[in-house]
């Protein structure tokens, strides 16, 4: 089934409307952060952009977390955010929908933080921060809300 069929098929159930611009933006993260692993790792990836816009500390919507400035590496490093890989862009469209209509558990439990394992950045050995989840190449991190 076509990614537009699709669409419009949950639409016809009465599935609940959600942003597309918003749902892009979680899915361009999903892909540009984490398409290269399981699925759950790209669902955790979601949930860490959703917990971000849930909490104080970060704006309040979807795009506005995305894009924040040095958040996330892709959205400063890669010029052409067009993806490129149609199958991995329709799986990410698809998890962005899931998580933001509340249709997945949350598998970072909570974090608001990741990084890949062969990184190393300064925020990770704060006090406040404690690792919540290991999925794949990425280290999920809850945040107590002080540095």
């Amino acid at each position: 089934m076509s990614m537009v069929a699709a669409t419009i098929t949950i639409a016809m159930l009465g599935a609940p409307n959600i942003d597309p611009v918003q749902q892009e933006c979680m899915a361009k993260n999903i892909y540009f952060e984490s398409r290269g692993e399981v699925i759950e790792g790209q669902i955790a990836v979601a949930h860490v952009t959703a917990n971000r816009v849930k909490h104080k500390n970060w704006p309040s919507t979807i795009c506005e977390v995305v894009y924040q400035d040095k958040q996330f590496s892709w959205t400063h490093q890669i010029k052409d955010q067009t993806p490129k890989d149609k199958k991995l862009w329709e799986q990410a469209l698809v998890i962005a929908r899931d998580v933001m209509i509340g249709n997945t558990d949350d598998p970072s439990e909570g974090a608001v933080f990741y990084h890949a394992n062969w990184v190393n950045p300064n925020w990770a050995s704060e006090e406040s921060t404690k690792v919540s989840k290991i999925i794949g190449a990425h280290i999920f991190y809850t945040w107590d809300g002080t540095w």
